[in-house]
């Protein structure tokens, strides 16, 4: 259902209720209303009977007053009647009912309900003091009316409170649906300029949004902002790795047509060796761009978890180091002492370590490779040391994609997966050579703080 649809539908359902209570509120109001206006003109009736009755010989008599009584009839039928202090009806009929305390009555009018005649009847009794020797000098005088006028009273004043109430929620409803349209229009074009653009357009979205969609329309900002982002970097990494797969590929190329144009020979073997190196060299540049790309992909896809770099570090290593080696190379590992666990991504962290000390051995260490994990209070690293003879290029030309440090072979994709780790890790990879030594340090910034009882358990296993 659309947002006007819900709204619509809420404002009517709470109107409805409303009409509901004021329906009922405006029935009570109308029907006291209505009571309080007959009363005031059946008392009246009954006083100025009242003040018709009087002695003449002895004798209790009444002089009905005519006008008071057809007022009174015009709306309902009346009964009435007068009883002398002795008890006896000297006017009107002898059953209209009165259960009225006649200490009320002396003391003024007393209105009750009955029914009389099978009929709901209003009672009005009035006690009037007479000089009459020999009784009490009172006489009762009992006014009853039928109550459709008053029901009839009331209904008209409800209708016509309903119908008032009626309109105003038609025309709440008309101001309401007007309102959500005046309200959604900014909605409307904020999706006209989404559908106009094209699909690569991840600008800012120009409409100045309502205070109330601020968020929403800003949330969609930064998620077309980092999808721009995540874009650019695909892109640049599509084109550098088309570009970089081209040069081996063509050479491949060459030396096929060479080997295919060449008689059995020596020359042919070389050629061979070459085809060969060239293909390792392919499958290495391949592997890499892949892991690059895994690497890009997990960097906000991957959840983070608790990575003890301790053991990351020795694994890494163990499976790292091939089984034979072209030279001697001493190959150590030193724990860190403190607990060295960080909230991150283990594949992604493999991957940049592998890198590293791939790298390493590949191009760099002569006799000693030395990879070291240590720890402080905010951060925990990971370094890679050899004894190589440096970099031709500075540190921070070495951690762009493509960038070779040397002029070995090699893709130049190692430091950059590395430095894109820890960056993903709010980390950095720093790069120096000091002394005939080359450290490339893997610092991350995430650390866990260990509960007592589990940096007790990691160090017994260290010892």
């Amino acid at each position: 259902m659309s947002l006007r649809f819900r709204i619509i539908a809420v404002l009517t359902a709470v109107l409805a209720a409303g009409a509901v209570v004021l329906g009922a509120a405006a029935w009570q109001s109308s029907s006291l209303a209505a009571r309080h206006a007959y009363d005031r003109l059946l008392r009246g009736g009954a006083v100025q009977i009242a003040e018709n009755v009087y002695v003449q010989g002895g004798v209790v008599t009444v002089d009905p007053p005519v006008s008071t009584i057809a007022t009174l009839a015009d709306y309902d039928l009346v009964f009435y009647k007068v009883v002398d202090p002795r008890g006896i009806v000297v006017a009107g009929y002898d059953d209209v009912p009165s259960d009225a305390d006649s200490v009320e009555t002396r003391a003024g009018v007393v209105l009750e309900d009955g029914v009389y005649q099978g009929q709901p009847v209003r009672i009005a009794t009035l006690a009037r003091q007479i000089d009459l020797p020999g009784t009490n000098n009172w006489a009762t005088i009992v006014v009853a009316q039928t109550t459709e006028a008053r029901r009839a009273l009331a209904r008209d004043l409800t209708l016509k409170a309903l119908g008032v109430i009626a309109v105003m929620s038609v025309l709440a409803l008309a101001a309401a649906a007007y309102a959500v349209t005046l309200a959604l229009k900014p909605l409307t074009r904020i999706e006209r300029e989404i559908a106009a653009r094209r699909s690569d357009d991840l600008r800012p979205i120009g409409v100045e949004p309502p205070l109330e969609i601020r968020n929403l329309v800003e949330a969609i900002d930064d998620f077309m902002r980092r999808l721009s982002e995540r874009m650019a970097v695909m892109q640049r990494f599509i084109a550098d790795a088309a570009h970089q797969i081209r040069t081996p590929l063509a050479a491949l190329d060459a030396q096929v047509e060479i080997l295919i144009g060449t008689p059995a020979s020596r020359r042919k073997v070389d050629t061979v060796k070459r085809i060969h190196e060239r293909t390792a060299e392919l499958g290495r540049l391949t592997g890499q761009l892949l892991d690059h790309a895994m690497v890009i992909h997990r960097k906000d896809a991957a959840a983070a978890a608790p990575v003890d770099l301790n053991e990351l570090a020795k694994s890494v290593l163990a499976k790292a180091v091939p089984l034979s080696l072209p030279r001697e190379v001493d190959i150590a590992f030193v724990p860190a002492e403190t607990s060295a666990v960080v909230n991150g991504d283990a594949v992604s962290l493999r991957e940049a370590l592998g890198n590293l000390i791939d790298n390493a051995l590949t191009h760099g260490a002569r006799s000693r490779l030395l990879v070291t994990v240590g720890a402080d209070e905010t951060r925990a690293w990971i370094e890679v040391a050899d004894d190589s003879d440096g970099f031709s290029a500075s540190p921070a030309e070495l951690i762009r994609p493509f960038v070779k440090g040397t002029a070995s072979r090699g893709s130049g994709l190692g430091l950059a997966i590395a430095s894109e780790v820890a960056a993903a890790h709010g980390g950095e990879l720093s790069i120096a050579h000091e002394g005939g030594i080359t450290r490339a340090r893997l610092v991350l910034r995430q650390r866990v703080a260990l509960p007592i009882s589990l940096r007790a358990t990691s160090a017994a296993r260290e010892m």
